[in-house]
């Protein structure tokens, strides 16, 4: 589920998940908080710091920092429980048709229904691309949707943490007090 590679439990990484078939699911909140909340309870278990994020309909990027398992690991924990939860949740809200197009995607013999295409995960090993990326994701999606006036009107955005000093609709870790050197 994961794309494996050498895990360096100094650096940061940038992770991607993109949904099956890139369905729009995440953009119905009661699908999105389940990702918030497993961002939550994993910063809370401390199983990794998580720095920044964005939850887009079809997929979501984080800027997090394993603490207690590599990476591969730690995503493979992130990637396992949220098919669960929303799959759950799909059932309780009688989405068929998502639920059958999750059902032809399997890629998992150990579960029914497969959520994610394969997660990536990129080791940052300097300031410029972390800056760089960080950008990315808190641009990318007031560049995609024009009803956006700033990136800190989007609620599953950690901009406005970092752009005006607050936390958003959940909490994250300041990056600037683990910036590469």
């Amino acid at each position: 589920m994961t794309a494996h590679h050498w895990h360096d439990p100094d650096h940061i990484y940038f992770i991607t998940g993109t949904l099956v078939q890139w369905l729009n699911l995440f953009k119905n909140q009661q699908y999105a908080q389940i990702i918030l909340d497993a961002f939550t309870w994993n910063r809370k278990q401390h199983q990794f710091l998580l720095f920044a994020y964005v939850i887009m309909p079809t997929h979501i990027h984080a800027f997090i920092k394993p603490l207690s398992e590599d990476i591969n690991k730690t995503i493979q924990s992130f990637a396992s429980y949220t098919p669960h939860a929303i799959v759950k949740r799909l059932a309780e809200n009688d989405q068929k048709d998502i639920l059958e197009i999750m059902k032809q995607e399997k890629r998992d013999h150990r579960s029914k229904y497969s959520l994610w295409q394969a997660f990536q995960s990129e080791n940052i090993f300097s300031e410029k691309v972390l800056n760089q990326k960080l950008e990315y994701v808190h641009s990318n999606l007031v560049h995609k949707d024009k009803s956006l006036l700033s990136r800190t009107d989007y609620q599953y955005l950690s901009a406005s943490y970092y752009e005006l000093g607050k936390q958003g609709i959940i909490e994250v870790d300041d990056i600037r007090d683990y910036l590469l050197k």
